[in-house]
């Protein structure tokens, strides 16, 4: 039972189908993101697409191949004024995120937001306006509290098994270039919006506010500050956005939360971590880990857990149905989930829209984590410390 309360259940990994009629849905945008979507969304039972938009024919044609059943639109706009759907994913660019939400939650369609809300604290604002308006329903595309793997992690840490915390850190690396190809000029501008300060954030509103969201769900606080630095390292290549950032948010009393964050470099992927003086947990998406401090006490899940080791430090993997892959003698085949963060984030957006529950990341938790995001930024760009104006 120890090691059951510890690992994800299998419910949590196979989640149950959404009673009621199936949800019909139009996505909004076929870039990768949407692209991403639709896949995860052919294999979630309870929903369909019905329609799909986006304003680039190429980016149309692959989400026509992905969704050959869909109405296909030129516009978010179209779709959303053609009606006939129950809910839309928007995955359009981060810049037009607030006319297409206000749109859809002005006709009571019910949304699914990818993250962050908006590029700006005017357009984020206007989003969350709209979303306390009669009728209005919306959930962001801010994965940790949707990841099994997250949750069983997260109650770890409420167990108190990390004891006091001593730092919050994360990093993210990806060497690659925002800057689109496209056979005109006009296409390659409109397609390199993460490149444009007016139309983006950069690498901290994009990135930054992920992990922020996640760390203020783990913990249960939020920053009250952040101050960044950051420059062109790798990408010369009109931008004037960094490509690589150091943030600092202040986090609770002495503590700091610290970032890395780039695209210039790829060794090290995406990893956050939580340390304590017991203990340290690892997240990476589809995997995490715990190490305990040997003067840690035991637990009892122990005997169960897979362990992995770290150059000098060992690991306890979390694990789906330990004890049943203990008896089996397969626990290292159970590390990871079966399915993708955005799977389970979009699982869990269909189950709640069908039965009309709350959404799993409401306006209220969305908001203070795109924030966060859009003022580290603005401190890149000034060199001053931004304060965030929420706390706790």
């Amino acid at each position: 039972m120890a090691a059951l309360a510890f690992t994800p259940a299998l419910e949590a990994l196979f989640p149950r189908a959404p009673r009621g009629e199936t949800l019909k849905l139009g996505v909004i945008g076929t870039g990768t993101q949407g692209c991403n979507a639709l896949e995860e969304l052919a294999t979630i039972e309870g929903c369909a697409v019905v329609a799909i938009a986006d304003v680039d024919p190429g980016r149309r044609n692959r989400g026509k191949r992905r969704a050959p059943d869909a109405t296909i639109y030129e516009s978010g706009a179209a779709l959303l004024d053609a009606g006939g759907i129950d809910a839309v994913v928007i995955a359009a660019s981060t810049f037009a995120h607030r006319e297409l939400a206000e749109q859809a939650l002005a006709k009571k369609i019910k949304v699914y937001l990818e993250a962050p809300l908006a590029h700006n604290e005017a357009d984020a604002s206007a989003i969350a306006a709209a979303c306390f308006e009669d009728g209005a329903w919306l959930t962001a595309g801010f994965t940790a509290n949707t990841n099994p793997v997250y949750k069983r992690a997260r109650d770890v840490f409420q167990s108190g098994a990390l004891r006091n915390l001593v730092s919050l850190r994360s990093h993210w690396r990806r060497k690659l270039s925002w800057k689109a190809a496209a056979p005109t000029p006009d296409r390659e501008q409109a397609l390199s919006w993460k490149i444009d300060p007016k139309r983006s954030a950069g690498i901290c509103g994009e990135i930054a506010s992920h992990h922020v969201h996640t760390m203020r769900w783990f913990t249960g606080k939020s920053p009250w500050s952040v101050r960044g630095w950051g420059g062109i390292r790798l990408w010369q290549n009109g931008t004037e956005l960094p490509d690589t950032v150091q943030l600092e948010f202040g986090w609770d009393g002495e503590l700091r939360c610290q970032q890395e964050l780039t695209l210039a470099s790829s060794i090290g992927g995406e990893e956050l971590e939580v340390s304590g003086t017991h203990g340290t947990i690892r997240l990476a998406g589809r995997h995490a880990w715990l190490f305990k401090e040997p003067d840690a006490a035991t637990q009892g899940w122990e005997v169960y857990a897979h362990r992995e080791r770290f150059h000098q430090d060992e690991g306890y993997v979390l694990l789906a149905n330990a004890t049943k892959l203990a008896a089996q003698g397969k626990l290292q085949a159970g590390a990871g989930l079966p399915h993708t963060e955005l799977w389970y984030a979009l699982q869990a957006f269909v189950t709640a829209a069908v039965e009309d529950a709350e959404p799993p990341c409401p306006i209220q938790d969305a908001m203070p984590s795109t924030t966060a995001g859009i003022k580290a930024a603005e401190s890149v760009v000034t060199g001053e410390e931004a304060l965030l104006g929420f706390v706790g």
